[in-house]
């Protein structure tokens, strides 16, 4: 299972430079930065944060810590904005 998954409502359309993110429900598009459109990339197709993290070494200059931390703020603003599909067992 991958670190992220987005939820059935969240289309998300990545190209060379950035990306996009349409919520359905809403008509409303989220552009995403080249760095928070990678740390998407490797987030909806790794099953860890180590592993994402260890990919996106090799094409941000960034440390691993700094790498974190912006994989946690990009997490917690698609939270936020409800783009992110629900955990199994996760009630709310």
């Amino acid at each position: 299972m991958s670190l992220l998954r987005l939820a059935e409502h969240a289309v998300f359309d990545d190209t060379e430079e950035a990306g996009v993110i349409l919520d359905t429900r809403t008509g409303v598009y989220l552009s995403l930065n080249v760095t928070a459109t990678l740390m998407l990339q490797e987030a909806l197709r790794a099953d860890t944060l180590e592993e994402a993290i260890g990919c996106l070494e090799t094409r941000i200059d960034a440390s691993g810590d700094t790498l974190a931390q912006g994989m946690a703020r990009l997490t917690a603003q698609l939270a936020d904005r409800s783009l992110l599909a629900r955990a199994a067992g996760d009630a709310r």
